[in-house]
């Protein structure tokens, strides 16, 4: 298999061979998040053989710290040079898979919960929790007719008296009576979006706060976004762990690796170094399964499931928040299914890894009853994405219990997923891509599966209205032939009864039967003519395509005549359009 990266050297390799095992025992008492502490370097990445299955529970009830991420038979555990003897010794097949560098201190320029500055920065342009906050209260001033923040809890440290954040979400909506009320009974479908539950996840935090950019400046300018926020609610919480962020923030241009919140009642003596962190994991501390697959019971470990179910106060206040917004509408047992006219999403973006999850997350041994839309939907924005992995976490990556995304799903029958953002391997992979990678890869990426995402939460089991900013995807299945070499042919989808304007993330679907798809070019032609190309003439020898293009459609009117116009540009190989579909 190839490696993931490229850092590694022939000496890194050497020096994880020759370390000796004292790591994985916690030591002296971690640096607070306001300390001048460097940590200790470097950091090392292991590729470890651990099967679905035995290998990979006794890696987590080991407590090494696995990263959201798989290559076949292969997790990736994080360390220091000591690391690779302790999975040697535990019974592992281990490899130096990436090695970083030693931290240096460089902290953000402010501390604390001064609301100074939206542009707060750290490690090259990361907002700060200060400025996430100060955004917050700016977006609430400029646009009062569109948000309404909520305070719904306070953060562990805040409770100690000793720091700590208040628990932020914000509303965004054309606010009409009744709209961002913390009751259940809504005018509108829910859409709920959360970032940085691990706090060392940092991608997220920033698609967040563009999240929020995009609704509140598009409402009046862009169409799509005006009927969104006509119809449904949407709910960031940007940052859910806010004490843990701070931690990650205080290592300036080296931010920190730390995962779970702050809470030093049990494992005050871990390290901060090299997996061992002080804290709870808030996507482990649920009461749904809690203790089960994927978590740990050693309070240093990053998947410390902490020591009872729904111990943590940001845990509570999160649970308590969707109670406030959804109805529970689902049974108690495994294979319970929500009604089919459910409304509501809730997203929580995690990194890293390209995977679209979905419950259940603590087994595979049973589908949730409403896994047939749910697994549709996420095929849908993986394949929206480029090629993502999608399924339930144990399909895909690994068993964990005790998640949110399992809690609301379990608790209340809303649609729930996880994204984890980011690749395994390249410029912008792992926990802390440059953050140039998140205006020039992630947010064109993920800003139309929010989008197609939103406009699904009206009716995500498919037995509810449709949200009227969105029209259903219509088919075509009748058979073209495709002249070899010869002229362009087209096939019609007729458009009607659909209100508003297209789509910026219209999606079109194409199976085409075809012995070298390289010769084929295809244009999406649009009711005035215009033509879209959806695919150029390449070198690319394989056969058939089946795959759904993304397409700006902005600003078009729905209703009308589509046709998709293929063409066969070159002799000798031949075939035909089986089907296509149009989501606009």
């Amino acid at each position: 298999m190839k490696s993931r990266r490229t850092l590694v050297t022939l000496a890194v390799t050497a020096l994880a061979a020759a370390a000796v095992a004292v790591g994985g025992v916690p030591g002296n008492a971690g640096p607070t998040p306001d300390t001048a502490v460097a940590q200790p370097g470097p950091t090392y990445v292991y590729k470890v053989h651990a099967p679905l299955g035995t290998s990979t529970k006794a890696l987590f009830a080991k407590g090494f710290d696995v990263l959201e991420d798989r290559d076949g038979d292969y997790l990736f555990v994080l360390g220091g040079a000591n690391t690779g003897q302790d999975l040697k010794q535990a019974g592992y097949t281990a490899v130096v898979d990436e090695v970083l560098p030693a931290p240096t201190w460089e902290p953000p320029s402010a501390k604390a919960q001064a609301r100074t500055s939206a542009e707060e920065t750290y490690y090259g342009g990361y907002r700060t929790i200060n400025a996430q906050w100060a955004h917050l209260d700016q977006v609430a001033s400029q646009y009062p007719n569109l948000t309404s923040l909520v305070d719904y809890g306070d953060s562990w440290k805040k409770t100690q008296g000793s720091g700590g954040y208040d628990l932020r979400a914000i509303c965004i909506t054309k606010k009409n009576a009744g709209d961002c009320a913390l009751n259940t009974n809504a005018p509108k479908p829910r859409f709920f979006v959360m970032g940085q539950l691990h706090a060392r996840e940092i991608t997220t935090g920033d698609v967040a706060y563009r999240w929020i950019d995009h609704l509140t400046q598009g409402y009046g300018t862009d169409p799509e976004v005006t009927a969104l926020l006509d119809t449904t609610e949407f709910w960031v919480v940007p940052i859910a762990n806010p004490d843990g962020v701070n931690i990650v923030q205080q290592g300036g241009n080296s931010p920190r690796y730390q995962r779970k919140n702050a809470n030093t009642t049990n494992g005050a003596s871990c390290s901060g170094t090299s997996g061992s962190h002080v804290g709870i994991d808030l996507n482990r501390n649920t009461d749904s399964h809690w203790g089960g697959e994927g978590t740990s019971s050693s309070p240093c470990a990053e998947t410390y499931k902490g020591p009872s179910a729904n111990s943590e106060v940001e845990t509570r206040a999160l649970q308590a928040l969707w109670k406030n917004l959804y109805k529970d509408r689902r049974g108690t047992g495994p294979t319970d299914a929500a009604p089919a006219d459910t409304t509501g999403i809730v997203l929580s973006m995690h990194s890293y890894s390209n995977l679209v999850l979905f419950p259940w997350g603590w087994t595979t041994q049973y589908k949730s009853g409403n896994d047939a839309p749910l697994r549709s939907m996420a095929k849908d924005l993986a394949t929206m994405a480029g090629g993502w992995r999608y399924g339930q976490p144990g399909e895909v990556l690994y068993n964990a219990a005790g998640a949110t995304d399992d809690w609301v799903y379990d608790a209340l029958g809303v649609a729930s997923f996880v994204w984890e953002i980011g690749p395994s391997s390249g410029t912008c992979s792992g926990f802390l891509p440059a953050y140039s990678c998140q205006a020039g890869t992630f947010w064109p990426k993920v800003k139309p599966m929010l989008l197609y995402s939103a406009k699904k939460a009206a009716s995500p089991y498919g037995g509810g209205t449709p949200n009227p900013g969105t029209c259903a995807k219509q088919t075509n299945d009748a058979d073209v032939q495709i002249p070899d070499g010869g002229a362009s042919v087209t096939s019609t989808i007729t458009v009607a009864g659909c209100t508003g304007t297209a789509s910026a993330s219209s999606q079109v679907e194409v199976h085409i039967k075809h012995t070298y798809r390289g010769d084929l070019v295809l244009d999406l032609v649009a009711p005035d003519g215009t033509a879209h190309r959806l695919k150029s003439q390449g070198n690319d020898s394989a056969d058939d395509i089946d795959t759904t293009y993304t397409v700006d459609l902005g600003g078009k009117a729905r209703n009308g005549a589509w046709q998709l116009r293929v063409q066969d540009v070159y002799v000798t190989d031949s075939g035909f359009l089986d089907s296509w579909s149009l989501t606009v």
